[in-house]
């Protein structure tokens, strides 16, 4: 194994006291080294979420175009899914801290040029399609890096008999912030238009860079490799350990499979919902910012469920399946429902479910890895899962305007699939059993890990 080295985010080698002085900083959950990466995440979670509503309905507007809007949406996904691992990588080889902040500075300036490139070739449509690529593919890239360093920083910051609860917390940020972008994303679009929506983001992005920019790790670090040659093979050892890692695990590796299978049924549904409610429903932008904005107050519900009621063992298992069900009901209700508040309602219903789940399921993954592997198990994971998002979110476009933009009948289509999906992952012992995997000793029992 490489010789590691103590790090603290402070930049200075650590011995034995500065690990008990960074375990009694955090021995608390609200500690200040927690609460500024809370805040960071807030602010990131704002930032994407008004991006992603200035992307859609500035292709919607302009294009109409289904397949366009598919496309630019799944040249976003892919440097994602490419990059993951390395990201991963990058989390467990160097300073997380570091990570974070530069790739929210990198994600800020990007936004910031895109929406002067967007007032600068005001009458070009062909060349802005081309600025959001760019912009697409650099959010993907820098995303790669952020995701892994975030998930992997929270049980570095809080003790472990808080772990859940942190993850709640930082959930709570993510979504939340996202459902506050999303809502003030579709009126300001209305408002001010897609160039300065896009300088506002980019502001956005730089102050969640700032936040974590205080922030103190402790984080052992592995030697550097002496040259770049080195470096790299570095990097694809460390991935192929995140995949033995993964795939060594039945029932971890049945879940991140089925996970992926599911996405690839679901998520392209984000893609095609501005269209179902502009040219389905007749409701302008301001409704998917009502819509996201509902679904991120669910979803913080669920959390606040999470991060107060343990959940453990066989009860981890019957909350992630109803919130699989009920992503898939919620899909159906979304082809189905007329009314704008039945919308609403399942969006609504959909979040506090997911909500519990999200959290559920990043403490198990967090709680059951070691924290050299850390890193690179969540990035392989994540990469797993989300690597048939891009081919999916292309074809969805592809397919809808084959269709005649019939969007509802995708979206019952999708429903109906997702639910099939979800009733073959539950019938599969290995996956039920790594759910109901117990993290906390219970009288007469032992923890067991799958």
């Amino acid at each position: 194994m490489a010789e590691l080295r103590e790090h603290d985010a402070d930049g200075a080698g650590a011995g034995t006291l500065a690990t008990a002085a960074s375990e009694s900083r955090h021995a608390q959950l609200l500690n200040r080294d927690f609460l500024l990466l809370w805040q960071g995440q807030a602010a990131n979670g704002v930032s994407v979420a008004m991006a992603q509503v200035a992307t859609v309905y500035w292709l919607l507007e302009e294009t109409g175009s289904a397949t366009t809007m598919g496309l630019v949406s799944m040249t976003a996904a892919i440097p994602g899914v490419l990059l993951g691992p390395f990201g991963g990588a990058l989390a467990d080889r160097y300073s997380r801290r570091t990570l974070i902040v530069l790739g929210n500075c990198l994600l800020g300036i990007a936004a910031l040029c895109l929406g002067i490139a967007f007032l600068a070739v005001a009458d070009q449509v062909a060349l802005k399609i081309g600025a959001l690529v760019v912009f697409g593919v650099l959010t993907g890239a820098a995303s790669a890096m952020l995701r892994p360093a975030v998930m992997a920083s929270v049980p570095n910051l809080v003790p472990l008999a808080r772990l859940n609860t942190a993850n709640a917390m930082n959930s709570f940020a993510t979504m939340a912030s996202s459902g506050i972008g999303n809502a003030i994303g579709g009126v300001l679009f209305r408002v001010i238009g897609a160039p300065m929506l896009f300088l506002a983001t980019g502001c956005t992005y730089l102050l969640a860079g700032l936040a974590v920019a205080f922030l103190r790790m402790p984080q052992k670090l592995p030697l550097a490799p002496p040259s770049w040659r080195s470096l790299m093979g570095a990097f694809m050892t460390d991935v192929v350990v995140g995949l033995r890692y993964v795939w060594s695990r039945k029932g971890l590796r049945n879940m991140v499979l089925a996970f992926g299978v599911l996405n690839f049924v679901t998520a392209p549904m984000a893609v095609l919902l501005p269209i179902l409610l502009d040219q389905h429903r007749g409701l302008p932008p301001d409704w998917y910012g009502y819509l996201m904005g509902t679904l991120a107050a669910g979803n913080v519900t669920g959390m606040i469920v999470a991060g107060t009621v343990r959940i453990d063992g066989p009860a981890r298992t019957v909350s992630m399946m109803a919130a699989l069900y009920s992503m898939a009901v919620c899909t159906f209700v979304i082809g189905v429902a007329e009314s704008p508040y039945i919308l609403l309602v399942a969006h609504a219903i959909d979040g506090v479910f997911m909500g519990v789940m999200m959290v559920a399921f990043t403490t198990l993954m967090q709680a059951t890895t070691p924290d050299q592997l850390r890193g690179r198990v969540m990035s392989v994971m994540m990469t797993l899962i989300m690597g048939t998002m891009p081919i999916a979110m292309g074809l969805a476009g592809v397919l809808a305007d084959a269709v005649d933009q019939n969007v509802p009948v995708l979206f019952i289509g999708g429903g109906v699939a997702a639910a099939c999906i979800v009733t073959a992952m539950g019938s599969g012992r290995a996956f039920r059993g790594f759910l109901g995997t117990r993290l906390y000793p219970t009288p007469g029992s032992r923890t067991r890990h799958s």
